[in-house]
């Protein structure tokens, strides 16, 4: 057993200093030392995969993160981990604990399967892993080589942590919640619900509004391939899998130095996926993020299944998760007025822009490779802090 200053002073020294994920009793001294750390940062979020796609996009933004969750929230990572941090070489450290541990200590019965699999799972996904020291000199060389595995080889590399592995350590700092004035938060409806244009044609509205220094994160799908067919550009992040994580990824980034706009073009299937991101978001407030809703009302990539969309009010959900500023439009011309409002007044924002189905016939896909889409995006955004710098 070790104090958890032991293990966090290294991961100090080697720039560690963004935490996130969702608690577990086994990391609850962990995590509550993190939190009392002013040189440390704790992010908790909705699901285990979201803190996978944060970890990701504070990666682009040039941070080094550790993700932190229980076994049995391993399932909920395992999309991220596979087709967005392995596919695009997207490098963290991972701590899940073994509940269920075989011949452990007796847990609760839902732990059971998932302790006796955990190991086997990681191996599956190809993440390197070790057990979580124990001892404090084993930490040095422990960590030292996971943090090389990571540099090298742009892989995550996890700890398992078993029970007692830390001390106890009780909380001590104020949780300060985020709160937002109701009367500042607007609805702006600009509906005529006539002549709905494509997502094409609103995706090139988009660009057209924003600088070359902005960020662009687009959904998993058509979106992205989309985009690309209209202006490749290495500003530009094309989600290839990880349905649902395009916001997690812009808080990521948003954790980082970079101050110019996020910009996350979403899909009504996608949002639906993941909606406790849009919570998340509106907790951590950045207010670089742009959040557009390209809602068109059905699965489009994959044969254009309807995605019950027009029975949901993506506004007020925005309002109630905390978002500054939101429109609801229909129209390019509407959709440009609400974004020449949102770059004039700043603050973390949310689009739903209600469009037509379908996409250009022969689509094509992107001929640059995940990975290098992400290592030019990170090139990118480093030259651009130093620009500012």
């Amino acid at each position: 057993m070790i104090n958890s200053s032991v293990f966090l002073n290294e991961c100090k020294e080697n720039g560690y200093t963004l935490f996130t994920g969702t608690p577990c009793s086994y990391l609850k001294p962990f995590i509550n030392y993190v939190i009392d750390d002013i040189d440390l940062e704790f992010v908790e979020t909705t699901n285990e995969g979201g803190a996978v796609a944060l970890a990701c996009g504070a990666w682009l933004g040039g941070r080094k993160s550790i993700v932190m969750f229980q076994n049995s929230g391993l399932g909920n990572a395992v999309n991220p981990l596979t087709s967005l941090s392995y596919t695009m070489k997207i490098s963290f450290i991972g701590i899940v604990t073994l509940r269920g541990e075989p011949n452990g200590a007796s847990d609760e019965p839902q732990h059971e399967l998932m302790g006796e699999i955990t190991t086997e799972l990681l191996d599956l996904m190809k993440i390197p892993w070790a057990f979580f020291p124990t001892e404090a000199e084993e930490v040095k060389e422990a960590f030292s080589r996971a943090d090389k595995i990571c540099e090298e080889q742009g892989r995550a590399f996890f700890f398992v942590m078993k029970k007692g592995s830390v001390d106890s350590y009780e909380l001590k700092s104020t949780h300060v919640d985020r709160l937002i004035d109701p009367h500042r938060t607007q609805i702006n409806r600009l509906l005529n619900r006539e002549g709905m244009i494509t997502r094409t044609e609103a995706i090139k509205s988009l660009k057209g509004k924003l600088s070359k220094e902005d960020m662009f994160i687009a959904t998993t799908g058509k979106t992205g391939r989309e985009l690309f067919e209209i202006e490749d550009s290495p500003n530009n992040l094309y989600m290839v899998g990880s349905m649902g994580c395009a916001v997690a990824i812009a808080l990521g980034l948003s954790r980082t130095e970079f101050k110019e706009k996020i910009v996350v073009i979403d899909g009504d299937g996608a949002i639906l996926m993941k909606l406790g991101n849009m919570a998340l978001a509106g907790q951590m407030g950045p207010i670089n993020l742009i959040h557009i809703l390209l809602d068109n009302g059905v699965h489009d990539s994959t044969g254009g299944q309807r995605t019950f969309s027009e029975s949901i009010d993506f506004c007020g959900i925005a309002r109630s998760c905390g978002y500054e500023i939101i429109y609801e439009v229909d129209s390019i011309e509407s959709f440009e007025v609400a974004l020449e409002n949102i770059l004039e007044n700043g603050g973390l924002s949310f689009v739903r822009f209600v469009i037509k189905a379908g996409s250009p016939k022969d689509l094509g896909r992107p001929t640059v490779t995940p990975e290098q889409v992400a290592m030019r995006m990170k090139e990118y955004i480093r030259e651009i802090n130093e620009r500012s710098n």
